[in-house]
């Protein structure tokens, strides 16, 4: 697994090779153009595949856990318009189930720790922005899923 100097590494040469091509390419016309969009699109697409591999699998997550950090989401807006109202009615459908709620998985996910497996957690205090959102909606799928 990539870590985040490697990361970042990536992503600036990335943008300097971009940024150094754009020059190039005026030269060479639209073929130029071209290429250059297509190198720059493929960059952009690979980053975001990194980016997206960094986040934890949902597969280890009890229901409970699950709704905890549907709960967490919630609560810290990360999850707006569309995604936010979905989200309280799905919170709601499933708090309102036997056991959920008396779970130390719920406890868990409502401090921001997401099960992974082992015994192990995952904490959403450590994304930030774009990442975060993409969890929170990546668990307000997998809950829906589940009523």
């Amino acid at each position: 697994m990539m870590n985040k100097k490697t990361l970042l590494a990536l992503v600036a040469v990335a943008g300097l090779t971009g940024a150094g091509s754009a020059a190039q390419a005026q030269s060479f016309g639209s073929i130029g153009q071209n290429a250059l969009s297509a190198a720059t699109s493929s960059a952009k697409s690979g980053a975001a595949g990194m980016v997206g591999n960094m986040l934890p699998s949902l597969s280890s997550a009890s229901t409970s856990n699950l709704t905890g950090i549907l709960g967490y989401c919630v609560q810290n807006n990360v999850l707006s318009g569309a995604s936010a109202t979905s989200a309280g009615s799905v919170l709601n459908n499933l708090t309102q189930q036997q056991g959920v709620t008396s779970s130390s998985g719920y406890s868990a996910g409502q401090q921001g720790l997401l099960q992974t497996g082992d015994n192990q957690m995952f904490s959403l205090a450590n994304l930030k922005g774009q990442l975060k959102t993409k969890l929170c909606n990546t668990v307000l799928s997998k809950a829906q899923s589940l009523l």
